[in-house]
């Protein structure tokens, strides 16, 4: 082995739901391992098992090549988690690890697989720069000094999704899409997972490793999710409603709007003893109009099953749990119904997973102490009032960050 010319690389990686077990390249030389900033490992040694560690949880790793006085002669860094096999788990983005791996010439993106999907687009930035049917993507085409968004996009026909009475309902969206003019079969029938990463830039994230335990970063996070209709006016998916119009939103995306159908708003104010946490809920008033777009009635859906809930909370992380169900107040139909995992970390890093159906439109936003402005995490163009059936194929997304 030419020990001059042998870089660092993760050589091997496996994980189950309570262990991290990785290689990193034989290069001759010791190594020093550390978890967040605690030191795991040191020595000639190329492989190490991380054990008794939680389920579902993001951990970072840094391994640094040590010359013969100890100091620090090459880094890579590699973010992962270990899975999550829980049977409440509702989001199967939440069973997959997903990792980054990062070194002085490359970006290297790995997660976990799902049955039933055959390929998968990788964008960088919103451009689309790979479509592939393995489970990584390595990107070496990068600068230093520049932070990346990456997304990884995938569809898969809703007969093959793990929930309950997929096939029966795979069969009602075919349904739906065979009647439906403004739809189709394949699209009704099509489940999509949206999965991102933002990444600080390779010099940031190979800089000096944190000094400091992660408990010393806490953090004040504010969390936005609003569903909106972006038109002026909706035709019912009925056409014998005597409601043959319902008013929209008229807008486009846009984190400080006025106008939704519904919003949820929680502060999370992470700290050494209980964390606290502050939620708000709203819900916008619902007008119906008759079939020369006359006004009818108006009125405004209860929002009795809307909760924010704080699950967990220990030394790393705090796990907040949004569930949503609101409907429409002037005739009967399916409620608007999405959930969303959040879990902050301590050390400034978040992993955000959620399910929505594909109407109306969906948007979520994030920002810190350290921000002055919200940063959207998600959105989705509502496709049609029918298209929150149940028995239409839904919109998984889930995004972390490596900062």
């Amino acid at each position: 082995m030419n020990q001059a010319t042998t870089h660092l690389e993760i050589d091997l990686l496996k994980q189950t739901d309570t262990s991290i077990y990785f290689e990193w390249t034989d290069t001759g030389d010791a190594c020093k391992v550390k978890r967040d900033a605690t030191v795991i490992y040191e020595g000639t040694g190329y492989s190490f098992t991380d054990e008794n560690l939680k389920a579902g949880e993001m951990y970072t790793y840094t391994i640094d090549r040590l010359d013969h006085s100890g100091h620090t002669t090459e880094r890579i860094k590699m973010q992962t988690s270990t899975e999550n096999h829980s049977e409440d788990i509702v989001n199967l983005l939440q069973q997959r690890a997903f990792t980054t791996i990062i070194t002085p010439s490359k970006i290297a993106l790995a997660w976990g697989g799902i049955d039933g999907v055959e390929e998968y687009e990788v964008y960088r930035d919103g451009e689309l720069i790979d479509t592939t049917q393995k489970r990584q993507y390595t990107d070496r085409d990068i600068e230093k000094d520049q932070a990346y968004t990456y997304w990884i996009r995938a569809k898969r026909p809703l007969e093959r999704s793990e929930t309950d009475f997929s096939e029966e309902k795979s069969f009602l969206a075919n349904i739906f899409g065979f009647f439906n003019i403004k739809s189709s079969q394949d699209k009704a029938a099509m489940e999509e997972f949206w999965v991102t990463k933002k990444l600080a830039s390779i010099d940031q994230l190979l800089g000096d490793p944190p000094k400091t335990d992660v408990s010393d970063q806490n953090r004040t996070w504010d969390f936005r999710y609003t569903t909106f209709l972006p038109d002026d006016l909706l035709q019912n998916p009925n056409m014998l409603s005597p409601n043959r119009y319902f008013g929209g939103d008229d807008r486009g995306f846009d984190a400080e709007a006025k106008d939704y159908r519904t919003q949820v708003n929680f502060t999370l104010e992470l700290r050494d003893e209980e964390s606290r946490i502050e939620f708000k809920k709203d819900v916008g008033v619902s007008i119906a109009y008759d079939w020369r777009k006359k006004f009818r009635k108006a009125d405004v859906a209860s929002s009795k099953d809307v909760q924010v809930e704080k699950v967990k909370e220990d030394d790393r992380n705090v796990n907040i749990s949004l569930t949503h169900s609101v409907g429409n107040p002037l005739t009967t139909s399916p409620n608007i119904d999405y959930n969303v995992s959040a879990t902050f970390y301590r050390n400034g890093q978040y992993d955000i997973v959620g399910l929505h159906d594909q109407a109306p439109n969906h948007e979520v936003y994030l920002k810190n102490d350290k921000m002055n402005d919200w940063f959207q995490i998600h959105e989705a163009e509502s496709k049609g009032l029918a298209w929150m059936s149940r028995s239409i194929a839904s919109q998984y997304w889930r995004i972390s960050n490596f900062e």
